[in-house]
């Protein structure tokens, strides 16, 4: 854990929760060998805050809105799955042997192993720690800020990839709310026959862009 973490741990239990997969979630003597699940809850909640305080004091004179897409763009799944790669953590989780040939259930196996090692590491050593692996480790060694700032993200992309992933129908539901090309045109985001989102723009483009961002921060992706 120092090696990969740059922290010493305290409390050991607490890191053998962070890589055990719930697949491994075990029943002994009526008291159940907790996995990673609820670390994962926290650790997303950290690193959104430690992110969004990275950024607001990189950035001094950027608005909430280039902030809010510069956050998305490092803690989306993709992202998160990468930084997992790097470290390593897939190969010292506790993971059944079979998901190891699922290659998309690997990705976001070790995202959410990497906010649970986040959120591990807040409850042994404190905020300032998990911030320092974050600031550090993560984004220091592995994350190009620049390159981040000059690519351009799909919202709609991303919603269809999930879309696929998990079996699920979309649609663009698109009405013109006039004749010439001018008008505006309402977009709505269907999924699965319920519709989540409308949004209304000149460019249906962007109107289907729109409602694919509010989906994927809905989605946490």
């Amino acid at each position: 854990m120092y090696r990969l973490t740059g922290v010493r741990p305290g409390k050991l239990r607490i890191y053998q929760e962070a890589l055990r997969h719930s697949s491994m979630s075990l029943i002994q003597n009526t008291e159940q060998i907790g996995n990673n699940e609820r670390l994962e809850f926290l650790g997303d909640a950290i690193l959104d805050a430690v992110i969004a305080d990275l950024l607001y004091m990189q950035f001094p004179r950027k608005n909430e809105g280039f902030l809010t897409e510069m956050r998305t763009r490092i803690v989306n799944r993709e992202q998160l799955s990468f930084l997992a790669a790097k470290l390593g953590l897939v190969e010292i989780m506790e993971i059944k042997s079979d998901l190891h040939h699922n290659k998309v259930a690997m990705k976001t196996i070790g995202g959410n192993a990497l906010e649970a090692l986040i959120g591990a590491i807040y409850l042994d050593k404190g905020f300032s720690a998990a911030r320092k692996f974050v600031v550090d480790r993560l984004v220091g060694h592995y994350l190009d800020m620049e390159k981040l700032m000059s690519t351009t993200v799909s919202y709609k992309a991303l919603i269809m990839k999930w879309t696929q992933q998990n079996h699920k129908s979309i649609q663009f539901v698109v009405q013109h709310l006039g004749e010439n090309t001018n008008s505006l045109n309402t977009v709505s985001l269907v999924v699965d026959g319920e519709t989540w989102f409308t949004e209304e723009n000149f460019s249906r483009k962007k109107a289907e862009e729109l409602c694919s961002e509010k989906a994927c921060r809905k989605l946490g992706l």
